[in-house]
């Protein structure tokens, strides 16, 4: 069966079955240095999506395999929308089915309809998603730099 992706509140993805074990594995997976081991922090993204963001789910077979979250701000130097999908994840053992890019074309559809002009996608350097996007049609423009103060 086919993922299926939607887009729904925080606390529904929260308090869906296996969201606890999917953000430890995100966390594992993601981790920054510099930052830390990544933190689900509700207010946050409850937040998000008061201020126009969204946060989308991906289920297969009633399982949580992956998410989400997507925001909208002006660029200040362009007087223009833009989608960032800032998180997404899926479980490893659902990778290959297609549900990442049916998450980032949920984000894009949602970018456009709410009047943004383009998406950007961070992805850490040599990633699988680094590689992933290298062969969409997304393009590298920037790179990010991180300098952690103790």
């Amino acid at each position: 069966m086919p993922p299926v992706i939607r887009q729904c509140t925080f606390d529904e993805l929260a308090s869906a079955a296996g969201f606890d074990v999917l953000c430890a594995e995100y966390a594992a997976e993601s981790g920054r240095l510099g930052l830390g081991a990544a933190n689900v922090d509700p207010a946050f993204y409850r937040a998000l999506e008061s201020s126009g963001g969204a946060i989308l789910g991906t289920w297969c077979d009633d399982s949580l395999i992956g998410f989400g979250a997507l925001t909208l701000s002006v660029l200040p130097n362009f007087s223009q929308l833009i989608g960032c999908l800032t998180a997404i994840f899926i479980t490893a053992s659902a990778r290959k089915t297609g549900a990442g890019t049916a998450i980032r074309q949920a984000a894009e559809q949602i970018a456009r309809e709410r009047g943004a002009v383009g998406m950007m996608i961070s992805a850490p350097s040599e990633s699988r998603l680094d590689v992933i996007l290298q062969r969409s049609s997304y393009r590298a423009t920037h790179h990010v730099y991180f300098k952690g103060f103790q």
